[in-house]
């Protein structure tokens, strides 16, 4: 009993977050998309990329009662907020800090703000059940995230701007991520701060099998 209350509690988390962000109509769709997932998934997913010592982007600003910080292994407190955030990275984000990977968050008064996740080398796309290595100089954006309260006032642009500015610092060149088609806020908050889409990859699973489709984009 406490298996099947734990998982109604994330459906339920998870249920709230679609209606938030995608409204009633998107969050029906996905729904009966995830009954059915046992059986057949398929999903747009659409990729994006900024090339950091080419594209121009604006520099940091700071946005009032907002602490921004880049975090590592030992920051407990604040691992434990982004993973209650975004529940697949439960458990991860230390040992992917631990591994090399960067992390800036926002605070105000000591509670998550926002944040964004980069990783480099080999990922996973979780969503379309993609791995890839990337090359010395790139970058992938795991997750990018900010809490209901600070949404359409300038923060995410600020956590990637932060993002932007480190990495040029590090000597790295391409940095890239990517959102299903239908997140509009995502997409949209890409192409305000500099990254241009240029793939569309097509997801399919069948019972047991899977494909894919890629589709390039002309923008």
């Amino acid at each position: 009993m406490g298996a099947v209350h734990l998982t109604l509690q994330v459906w339920k988390r998870k249920v709230e977050r679609n209606l938030q962000d995608h409204g009633l109509k998107t969050t029906l769709s996905k729904t009966i998309a995830y009954l059915f997932k046992f059986a057949f998934e398929h999903r747009v997913y659409r990729l994006y990329r900024i090339d950091l010592l080419k594209d121009k982007t604006e520099p940091p600003s700071e946005l009032e009662g907002v602490e921004f910080r880049f975090l590592d292994a030992s920051d407990e407190a604040a691992i434990g907020q982004i993973e209650g955030n975004s529940e697949w990275l439960k458990g991860t984000v230390k040992q992917r800090l631990a591994a090399g990977a960067i992390c800036v968050a926002a605070f105000e008064g000591g509670q998550l703000a926002g944040f964004n996740l980069v990783s480099f080398g080999k990922v996973f796309m979780p969503l379309v059940q993609i791995r890839r290595a990337f090359r010395e100089g790139e970058a992938w954006s795991e997750q990018i995230a900010t809490v209901k309260n600070f949404r359409k006032k300038g923060l995410a642009s600020q956590l990637r701007y932060r993002i932007f500015e480190e990495l040029r610092r590090r000597g790295y060149r391409k940095l890239y991520g990517g959102a299903l088609d239908d997140n509009l806020p995502s997409l949209k908050l890409a192409q305000r701060v500099g990254f241009r889409e240029f793939v569309d990859v097509h997801y399919t699973r069948v019972l047991t099998f899977n494909w894919w489709r890629y589709v390039r984009l002309h923008r």
